[in-house]
């Protein structure tokens, strides 16, 4: 204690001195900003430095917000999160770290500080994409004098598809020893955040990044400060730049004949590291066409962004995943009224919701869907699905499971690459004439079984199980009486779809004379095997040389119906 008064003694004597030495006060303001990467190329993972100056410290800096220019970002999946409760504490660990600080300060109006500091990923609070916090640590170990200043740091996302980053309410006042407040004004902030959290842009050109300040001093109807600092994004040419695309025709059971009106689903996919799509268009194959009289009950534009369109102008749903979020975000799609012809809406909601419109329209005939603008964000997946039925906004006015039955994809990225395919449709359910979409006949399935080992008493059993055409979905298969299997049965079975091992309980049940196969990887298996080793079987003396075995195999394919299939083996040698 004694130690206390003497610091607090010889601390207040000296800032009461220099608490009276004149300062010069200019308007409260914001001068030398600095905000760019050490690496400008495009997309590049670069450490990025921002500075700012205060001219009036005295008026104490209250609420700072940095808007970065769209595709600038961080990723917040990158690292892991530190809980509030541990920045509070000043105990978040060091894997959460994703920055430093360096501000210059000034306490009882006169006495200059350099404090340094840690940026940390936090846990966002509920619906933000993102949170920083920040831990100024005073140059005194012992935090007697002064105790380490933590702020938070909000991040929203702007409707240019920008992020800004918000600093509110930041402290005016620190307390010595904790326990005599103390008045601190804010000179100067550097801010570095590592390469390894944050992404460039990927599109070229000048990026600019906006600074809006205001005082504790101002009035809340006073204008607030602003500035700005801009860099130029390089390289763009030199991104990898190759997304895919797919396009799925589901009867949900029903024939795809003319007329019928099936789901129908896009899917885009990107790897990481690729540049951002600024443009997407899917042109459908000329087999699919679309029901005008949905385009004639749409949602008001206002009502769209106001997220208020009724039930009836929904036509389909989407869903976007990006490596930046935790979630997938997914919502809606609407019909869209504006000026000119409808649009479609897609209501992305999620931790960082989207709203996107889309055009549509004929092009040589075919219906064609175009997202331009696209935000300069990240999506490993974009999905758009148009639930069929009765009330399905597209219907089949061709064989859409024909060869000749393709589709269109046409993109352009942020760095104005360019990259058009054109890809076969994928028809599921049956087709006119009882194709499959791929110029071949659905058959019935069939199963091949053997049986062999049984004079050594040692029975090995293979099934080989093949589609017909539509792909299976799940097969179940009855063994017969002798060839039980016991408890530890699954250790001793080779399960392949498509050439796959198939593992896991949640797809491969066994108990007693029941094998059950279900969720198969993919969209289904064209060929099924499964292999019975010896130590599988319960009685493997039951299974004698010549003995006849039934075997029962149900198997539900894509679109079809339950087909039982009834099979008769000799036991061999």
């Amino acid at each position: 204690m004694e130690r206390k008064a003497r610091l607090l003694l010889a601390s207040l004597g000296v800032l009461g001195l220099l608490a009276f030495a004149p300062s010069a006060q200019a308007a409260f303001g914001l001068e030398g900003l600095v905000a760019a990467p050490a690496n400008t190329d495009a997309g590049a993972h670069s450490d990025f430095h921002t500075h700012l100056e205060v001219t009036s410290p005295g008026d104490q800096l209250r609420d700072l917000t940095v808007s970065l220019p769209p595709g600038l970002s961080g990723n917040p999946q990158s690292v892991p999160k530190c809980p509030v409760k541990n920045l509070n504490a000043d105990t978040c660990p060091a894997t959460s770290q994703v920055g430093t600080t360096s501000v210059r300060l000034t306490a009882m109006s006169s006495v200059p500080l350099t404090v340094e500091g840690s940026v940390y990923n936090l846990v966002p609070g509920a619906g933000e994409p993102a949170r920083l916090g920040i831990v100024l640590r005073p140059p005194d170990p012992s935090h007697l004098l002064l105790p380490p200043i933590i702020m938070q740091v909000r991040v929203k996302l702007r409707p240019d598809f920008g992020l800004d980053t918000i600093l509110t309410d930041l402290p005016k006042n620190a307390a010595i020893l904790n326990l005599i407040p103390t008045a601190i004004a804010i000179n100067s902030v550097d801010l570095d955040l590592k390469g390894a959290f944050m992404s460039n842009p990927s599109s070229c050109g000048t990026q600019t990044t906006r600074f809006s300040a205001r005082s504790w001093a101002m009035a809340e109807s006073d204008s607030p400060a602003t500035g700005s600092a801009t860099f130029e994004s390089t390289k763009c040419s030199s991104q990898p730049y190759d997304p895919k695309a797919s396009l799925r025709v589901d009867g949900n059971g029903d024939p795809l004949s003319s007329g019928s009106r099936p789901t129908v689903t896009s899917v885009i996919t990107q790897s990481a590291g690729q540049a951002n799509n600024k443009r997407a268009a899917v042109l459908l194959p000329n087999t699919i066409g679309v029901d005008g009289a949905r385009f004639e009950n749409a949602c008001l534009a206002a009502d769209f962004q106001a997220g208020t369109c009724a039930d009836d102008t929904q036509v389909g749903n989407a869903k976007a995943v990006s490596p930046l979020l935790d979630s997938e975000l997914s919502g809606p799609v609407y019909v869209v009224a504006t000026d000119a012809l409808p649009k479609i809406g897609v209501d992305l909601r999620g931790t960082l919701p989207l709203k996107i419109l889309g055009s549509t329209g004929l092009k040589h005939g075919r219906v064609e869907t175009v997202f331009d603008g696209l935000p300069d964000l990240p999506l490993s997946k974009f999905e758009l699905k148009f639930p069929g039925g009765p009330t399905g906004l597209l219907r089949v006015v061709g064989n859409v499971c024909a060869s000749t039955s393709t589709f269109d994809a046409d993109f352009t990225s942020q760095a104005g690459q360019t990259l058009s395919r054109t890809l076969p449709t994928t028809p599921v359910g049956t087709c006119p004439g009882g194709g499959n979409g791929q110029g071949n006949q659905v058959r019935k399935p069939s199963a091949r079984i053997k049986v062999s080992g049984a004079k050594r008493h040692r029975p090995r059993v293979t099934i080989r199980v093949r589609s017909g055409g539509s792909p299976m979905r799940s097969v179940k298969i009855r063994l017969p009486g002798a060839l039980k299997l016991g408890r530890d049965a699954a250790a001793h079975l080779i399960v392949k779809a498509n050439d796959r091992r198939i593992r896991g309980k949640k797809r491969l049940i066994v108990k007693g004379r029941i094998l059950r196969l279900r969720r198969l990887p993919g969209k289904g298996a064209a060929a099924l095997m499964v292999r019975i080793r010896p130590g599988a079987i319960a009685r493997p003396r039951a299974a004698k040389k010549g003995r006849k075995l039934i075997f029962r195999v149900r198997i539900l394919r894509v679109g079809q119906k339950m087909v039982s299939l009834k099979v008769p083996v000799r036991a061999k040698r």
